[in-house]
């Protein structure tokens, strides 16, 4: 008795630990995935961050005065605090979601209200945990090459907390709030896509395990991210808005969502809360399609890892027991 005691109890501590090692690896992933989809589509983020700033200038009149005032490696102005701020970003999102899908899983079926919840949870987590850094990046965009330009991450910081207070951080974030429901139709797509693809292998029939194949993940976080951004885009161009500092002794022209909403619609109508949006889907649709997919790979390399480790305790169990 006491034998098979202490070796339930060892299992139960191996799933306690696999459990704790698919979460660091959600991080991992979600930080690896984000990294490198950021720094590939940089250029394309600092042009839509210009655009969504203003509604007077067009794209190839922005990457004109980018490249004379700045020459190329004005392409790259925001990346440290992007790469700062979208390892936590994508970090705490796939593990947000990861976690709570996992939690609901056990107590739901799998659906597309799992999957909402999860992407809700996720959105609202990691957009406040990292609202400070995407205040400081916007802003070394948007003043980029200008008299009142802000001059490197820390100075960006003092200068911030100096004008406008902890509060300076934080603006936008309602505006970010709305954007969780990007979030939450992209996965629903997503999960919706995936799902498909597996169910239509030939295998799937005869009860053995398939997998979408990487061109069929990277197609369907492209096409998800698609629906999901034009879809909820004008939170972007209001968050923004939000974040441009006012004149001194002024209030800010753009203080709440709804507010943004109403002023940018009166004053510039559809194509100023639309502006930017073809730089905005030329960044964002691949940099999904690549982060999805470098995400979806790094968890299957553990998963092939923890199948391997299983089968060899397994193994060791059955020696033992002989």
């Amino acid at each position: 008795m006491g034998g098979g005691r202490q070796i339930g109890e060892k299992r139960e501590a191996r799933l306690a630990a696999l459990a704790e090692q698919k979460q660091l690896a959600s991080l991992l992933a979600g930080g690896v995935a984000g990294s490198l989809s950021s720094t590939v589509t940089c250029p394309i983020e600092v042009v839509k961050t210009k655009l969504q700033g203003s509604s007077l200038s067009a794209p190839s009149t922005i990457i004109g005065q980018i490249l004379q005032r700045e020459g190329v490696r004005g392409f790259f102005r925001g990346l440290p605090p992007t790469l700062l701020g979208i390892l936590p970003a994508r970090s705490t999102y796939f593990w947000a979601y990861s976690t709570t899908k996992s939690w609901l899983v056990k107590r739901w079926e799998e659906n597309p209200i799992v999957h909402i919840a999860s992407a809700v949870v996720a959105g609202v987590v990691s957009n406040t945990v990292t609202n400070p850094i995407w205040m400081v990046k916007t802003r070394l965009q948007l003043f980029a090459g200008e008299a009142n330009a802000y001059e490197g991450f820390r100075n960006s910081v003092a200068r911030i907390f100096h004008e406008e207070g902890v509060s300076g951080f934080f603006r936008g974030l309602s505006a970010s709030y709305w954007g969780v429901a990007e979030g939450a139709i992209h996965f629903v797509i997503y999960e919706g896509l995936k799902k498909r693809l597996v169910a239509s292998k030939p295998g799937k029939a005869t009860g053995e395990k398939v997998e979408a194949s990487k061109l069929e993940l990277f197609g369907a976080a492209a096409v998800a991210k698609l629906f999901a951004s034009a879809m909820t885009y004008p939170h972007e161009v209001v968050r923004t808005r939000m974040r441009i500092p006012p004149a001194p002794g002024q209030l800010p022209k753009y203080r709440t969502m709804i507010q943004s909403l109403s002023t940018i619609g009166r004053e510039e109508g559809m194509k100023g809360l639309y502006g930017g949006m073809g730089a905005h889907l030329l960044r964002v649709v691949p940099n999904a399609a690549l982060m999805f997919l470098t995400y979806e790979t790094v968890m299957r390399w553990f998963d092939r890892i923890e199948k391997e480790n299983s089968q060899s305790q397994k193994t060791e169990l059955a020696l033992n027991r002989q």
